[in-house]
């Protein structure tokens, strides 16, 4: 059988070749029967001498390939037979189409890729082979209704209950990245073994729900508005965070909203920031693009400066964390 998994899903990817990796046998004969290729390393060769051939001691044979059928989008194409000859460069997946074609019923092969066009010419022709000889499945990132599904199914699958509270605040928190969903639930259902999770089960173990005060933090300091910040930052301070990972935390804050400011002049589309700002939490997306947006860049750069000094009055001793950072504050408002 022939797959094709790809989409930003990566975590979803790598669980359904995990089932194909159990399909293989037994874990002490799937060292002889799994292979694995890169794009950069594949070839017609190497494929056929690893796929073409029976198991060894085992039900079933398989092999990887990451990355093909992104190759096959720079304009290098998979040729069939009958094809006009005439290719500007030589393309390594020639012929794969014909070689899948011959498939043994005892060999799986899996193509494993990210984001793919719509026109991507591989993905066509291993459909085209038809559904009783290839799967091919597309792993999009996860989103509001179909997230918190996976959330509780997640839960569930390892012996946990949840709340529907604290499945809201894990996605809006986390997001669509399912590897740290995954090992946030793991954390939470160890932690609360013997009940459900709750709401605020998440607010005190899952590390991105810090990044809420900070950005409360953030919006109190720049806005001037002092109480706000000390209620902040005692938030944070209780729920243990020092310092220095206080000043850590605001200061790519405001590197964020410095470089969402330039994304907003430059008109990139919003949907590409988290790719741009480096991550794939909607919810910090949303914080960062109204942050951008309320505050001046001098705004910003004074909060840099005020960052620095507190960073060096804590690291000289000239003053405790607490000390500075309330010193922070009450020169912000000035």
């Amino acid at each position: 059988m022939i797959y094709v998994f790809y989409g930003e899903d990566d975590f979803s990817a790598h669980e359904a070749i995990g089932e194909l990796l159990e399909a293989v046998g037994s874990p002490d004969v799937r060292d002889a029967n799994v292979t694995r290729l890169g794009a950069g390393e594949f070839s017609l060769d190497r494929f056929g001498a690893a796929a073409m051939v029976v198991p060894f001691l085992a039900d079933r044979r398989l092999v990887i390939v990451r990355g093909l059928l992104t190759a096959a989008e720079g304009g290098r194409t998979p040729r069939r037979r009958g094809r006009a000859a005439g290719a500007a460069a030589p393309d390594p997946a020639a012929g794969l189409v014909e070689l899948l074609e011959q498939l043994p019923p005892s060999s799986d092969a899996a193509f494993v890729d990210g984001k793919l066009t719509p026109s991507n010419p591989l993905r066509a022709a291993i459909r085209n082979l038809g559904p009783e000889r290839a799967t091919v499945r597309e792993f999009p990132p996860l989103r509001r209704d179909a997230l918190a599904t996976w959330v509780r199914q997640r839960a569930e699958a390892k012996g946990a209950q949840i709340e529907q509270q604290a499945v809201a605040a894990l996605v809006e928190h986390v997001g669509s990245d399912l590897w740290t969903m995954d090992a946030e639930v793991e954390k939470l259902a160890i932690y609360c073994a013997d009940r459900a999770i709750r709401a605020e089960d998440v607010g005190a173990l899952v590390s991105h729900s810090r990044e809420s005060s900070v950005f409360d933090l953030v919006d109190a300091v720049m806005e001037k508005r002092p109480d706000a910040a000390l209620k902040a930052l005692t938030r944070l301070l209780n729920g243990g965070a020092t310092g220095p990972y206080i000043v850590s935390m605001v200061a790519r804050q405001a590197r964020m909203v410095a470089l969402a400011q330039e994304l907003s002049r430059s008109r990139v589309a919003q949907s590409e920031w988290g790719k741009r700002l480096g991550t794939s939490s909607d919810f910090v997306v949303r914080k960062v693009g109204d942050q951008a947006r309320r505050f001046t860049a001098d705004a910003v750069r004074r909060l840099y400066d005020l960052l620095l000094e507190a960073d060096l009055a804590m690291k000289t001793g000239g003053a405790t964390d607490e000390i500075a950072l309330t010193e922070l504050i009450a020169r912000a408002r000035v």
